[in-house]
């Protein structure tokens, strides 16, 4: 009982410092508040343990939310589609390579350290791959981290901020049938990936939840919304989760790889970028739309300044969506296909 309320309370706190932070315009601070107040309040001798199912929850919860925002957006106006979804193949292969060959090769990380921190975003189905894989994720965290941070960094240099406050943690508007199909998608994301958990398929909830939201959207005549404060409290928990990666290093290892990661970081936008611009004149589309739309992590800052930028933020939106896809799948296949090796005599 007590670690239960120790629990609620440590989510409670964490909430309300993303919540304060949020108000005052800080992107993504319902994330970046927990890992700062874990990381303080550790000092002072103060931990918060989170739900055991944390990851599973987060997974469902992102999976279902852009699965029904897949519907929303639309592919049809654009010119050589085909090629521009094999060039973001070649462009997420330039990144996860260059980084990989950098964490293996220069950092000195095992190979699965080195793949699970080179791929290009989607920290909730990283996480639970290596909990599936038993890789220490430390590193891997603070690579994803670190990433998201120059990237939402330099989103907020090209779009300016008015600093004008946010609204937080707004109630949910839902009618009795939209309910029923929200837990409908919900129940059968989670019965899916279960199923295909006992067959040794790594972290499969995102991509059944996404799955599942996307077809039964496209079906319903319906319009669907994923419950904001449900989005908003799994930001809460993977921001509390990745804080509890972050101080288990002392503070010299933890400083070696953030300087480590920041450099992968920086060296896979210039190679995002010589990419975009080889794209653009292959396929005539315009470069800050590519960049902004192959830009390795964080959908919703990249599809933010999109917007504000009156870009083709549909475009940006779909192939983040996509690149979602992509890297959630892989990583599983080829861990499920590892396995699979194994076992055989």
């Amino acid at each position: 009982m007590m670690k239960f309320i120790k629990m609620l309370g440590g989510i409670v706190i964490c909430s309300f410092i993303g919540g304060l932070l949020t108000y005052f315009g800080i992107p993504l601070a319902l994330m970046f508040g927990p890992i700062i107040a874990i990381i303080i309040f550790h000092r002072f001798g103060f931990s918060f343990p989170i739900p055991k199912h944390t990851i599973t929850f987060v997974q469902v919860a992102l999976g279902t939310s852009v699965g029904l925002m897949f519907n929303q957006v639309s592919l049809k106006e654009v010119d050589n589609l085909l090629l521009l979804l094999v060039m973001l193949v070649v462009c997420l292969a330039v990144q996860f390579s260059f980084s990989f060959f950098w964490f293996y090769r220069k950092v000195g990380w095992t190979k699965q350290e080195a793949m699970l921190g080179s791929v290009p975003g989607a920290m909730a189905a990283i996480l639970a791959l290596t909990d599936h894989t038993h890789t220490p994720p430390q590193k891997i965290v603070i690579s994803h981290t670190i990433r998201l941070i120059i990237l939402i960094f330099l989103a907020g240099i090209v779009v300016g901020s008015n600093n004008d406050p946010q609204p937080i943690f707004q109630l949910p508007q839902l009618s009795l049938e939209s309910t029923f199909w929200l837990l409908v998608i919900v129940a059968v994301g989670v019965i899916s990936g279960l199923i295909l958990q006992r067959l040794r398929v790594p972290a499969p909830f995102m991509l059944t939840s996404l799955a599942t939201a996307t077809l039964i959207q496209g079906w319903l005549d319906v319009p669907l919304h994923f419950p904001l404060m449900l989005t908003e409290l799994s930001m809460v928990l993977i921001g509390m989760n990745i804080g509890n990666h972050f101080i288990v290093f002392p503070l010299s290892s933890l400083i070696k790889n953030i300087y480590s990661s920041a450099q992968v970081v920086v060296i896979n936008i210039f190679l995002t970028f010589l990419v975009t611009v080889f794209a653009s004149w292959l396929t005539g589309y315009d470069i800050s739309v590519l960049l902004l739309a192959w830009a390795p992590g964080s959908m919703e800052a990249m599809t933010f300044a999109a917007i504000t930028m009156n870009l083709d933020a549909g475009f940006v939106m779909s192939n983040h969506i996509i690149r979602m896809v992509i890297i959630q799948s892989i990583p599983s296949l080829v861990l499920f296909w590892q396995e699979k090796r194994a076992k055989r005599p």
